[in-house]
C-alpha cells in the first residue's frame, strides 16, 4: 500500500513538471499593446470599421490606423495610418463613403518670420468603398473640431475654428504670458463657425461649397444631424474648466439658425451621443463636474436619454449600483450597456427605461466598447481579461457572448 501512494506522487510529481509555463511577458510587449478606440458598423451592416491605437516610439507619439473589416469576407483592409486622434471617422448615410480627418490637419507653412505663419489649407478625406481609394477635399483654412453627415451623402456639417487670428497662437506672448490672467481669458474666448459643406459627387475632382451657419462662442466637441426635426444637436467643451455652464448640450434648428437652445443644465460632461433609432431621442453618457454651487461630489458614470419632442431627460439603468462605461443602441430600439462592478464589466440590456437591466452571462474580465449593426443586430466588442489581451469580437446574436470568435490580433 505504502508502495502504491509512493508511485502515485512520483506521478503527480513528473506530471506537474511536465505541464508547458507560459513565457512571461517582455517589457517591449508590455508597452506596445494595442487598444481600440473606434468601432463602428457601416449602415448595411455588411463592413465594421476598427480604429487601432499603438505606441510609435521613435515619433514620441501613438500611431492611430483605420482598418476596414468586411463581415462576409472575413477579410481585413488597411485603409490609413494617418488617422486623427480625436476626430473619429464616420459612415456617409448611404455607407458608400467613410469621412476621415487626417493627423496633421493643422500643419503651417513656415516663412522667415515665425510670428507671421498662415495657416495652410484643410482637407477632410472620403475613403471610397466603389473606388477603393482616398479622395481629398479642401474644406478652407480653419481647424477642425468636430464634423456630423447630413442625411445624405451631398453634404456634411463642420464646426471649426481659426487659431491664426487668437492672441495664444503668438509665440512671444505664450513665451512671455505677462499677464496670466489675460492669457487665461484670451484662451478660453474661442469664437467657432459652423458650416456646412456641400459635394458636388458628380465631379471628380469634389468641387465644395461652403455655406456659413452660424458662429457660437464655445468650442464644440461633438456634432449629431437630426434629420426629422432639421436640427443639429452640439456638445459644449473648454480647454479650461473655469465653469460648469462651458459643458453642455445644445441644439440649432437648420430653419432657423439664429436659434440656438440649450438643452441641459446638469454640471457634468456629456460624451458618446448618439441618435435614437425612431430619431427622437439623444442618448449620453456623463461625468459628474465638481460644483461651486454643493459640496464635491465625484460620481460614477451614467447614462441618460433626451426626448427632442418635449426636451424631458431620463436616466437609464438607474438601478444599476455600478457606473456604465459604455452602450450602444439596438436594433430593436433597446440598448446595450457596459456596466462596472468592482473590477469587471460585463453587458446588459435594457428595453425601455422603466424595465430592469438583463445580465449578458460572458466571460469574466472586461467588455471595453460595443456597437451593434442597426440593419440586423450584429454586435461587436472589445474584451480583455488577466490572461486575454484587448480584441475585437464579432457575434450575430447576444447570446453567443462565450463562443465569441476574435476578429483581431
Amino acid at each position: 500500500m505504502l508502495m502504491q501512494l509512493y508511485l502515485l506522487l512520483i506521478l503527480q510529481l513528473s506530471s506537474c513538471f511536465s505541464v508547458e509555463t507560459k513565457s512571461k511577458l517582455t517589457f517591449d510587449e508590455f508597452f506596445n499593446y494595442t487598444t481600440f478606440p473606434l468601432l463602428r458598423f457601416s449602415p448595411s451592416g455588411r463592413h465594421l470599421l476598427i480604429q487601432t491605437k499603438r505606441p510609435s516610439w521613435k515619433t514620441s507619439s501613438f500611431e492611430n490606423t483605420l482598418w476596414l473589416y468586411n463581415i462576409q469576407n472575413q477579410t481585413k483592409k488597411l485603409i490609413t495610418t494617418n488617422l486623427h486622434k480625436s476626430i473619429k471617422a464616420h459612415w456617409s448615410p448611404s455607407g458608400n463613403f467613410i469621412a476621415i480627418f487626417p493627423k496633421n490637419y493643422s500643419l503651417v507653412n513656415k516663412t522667415n518670420d515665425s510670428q507671421n505663419k498662415q495657416q495652410s489649407e484643410q482637407y477632410i478625406y472620403l475613403y471610397s468603398l466603389i473606388l477603393n481609394e482616398l479622395l481629398p477635399i479642401q474644406i478652407g483654412k480653419d481647424t477642425p473640431l468636430a464634423f456630423t453627415w447630413s442625411n445624405n451623402d451631398s453634404s456634411l456639417y463642420l464646426a471649426s475654428i481659426n487659431l491664426g487670428s487668437t492672441t495664444e497662437e503668438n509665440d512671444s506672448y505664450k513665451d512671455e504670458w505677462i499677464d496670466v490672467i489675460q492669457y487665461r481669458k484670451n484662451i478660453m474666448r474661442r469664437n467657432v463657425t459652423i458650416y456646412r459643406i456641400d459635394l458636388n459627387l458628380n465631379n471628380r475632382s469634389f468641387v465644395v461649397e461652403r455655406n456659413k451657419i452660424r458662429n457660437v462662442s464655445f468650442l464644440i466637441d461633438r456634432l449629431l444631424y437630426v434629420s426629422f426635426k432639421e436640427k443639429l444637436i452640439l456638445s459644449s467643451v473648454s480647454a479650461l474648466i473655469e465653469t460648469l455652464d462651458d459643458f453642455e448640450l445644445y441644439s440649432i434648428d437648420l430653419r432657423n439658425t439664429s436659434v440656438l437652445s440649450k438643452l441641459t443644465n446638469n454640471e457634468a460632461y456629456e460624451l458618446e451621443l448618439q441618435l435614437s433609432i425612431d430619431g427622437q431621442h439623444i442618448l449620453f453618457r456623463t461625468f459628474t463636474l465638481s460644483s461651486n454651487k454643493g459640496k464635491f461630489n465625484n460620481t460614477q458614470y451614467r447614462l441618460y436619454s433626451l426626448n427632442l419632442l418635449n426636451e424631458q431627460i431620463t436616466r437609464l439603468g438607474e438601478n444599476f449600483r455600478g457606473s456604465i462605461s459604455g452602450y450602444t443602441v439596438k436594433s430593436d430600439s433597446g440598448v446595450y450597456i457596459l456596466g462596472q462592478l468592482g473590477t469587471e464589466v460585463h453587458i446588459y440590456t435594457q428595453q425601455s427605461p422603466t424595465a430592469n437591466l438583463i445580465h449578458h452571462h460572458g466571460w469574466n474580465g472586461t467588455y471595453e466598447s460595443i456597437v451593434s449593426s442597426r440593419t440586423n443586430g450584429s454586435i461587436a466588442f472589445v474584451y480583455s481579461s488577466l490572461d486575454k489581451p484587448m480584441e475585437v469580437y464579432l457575434i450575430n446574436y447576444i447570446d453567443q457572448l462565450k463562443s465569441a470568435q476574435t476578429i483581431t490580433n
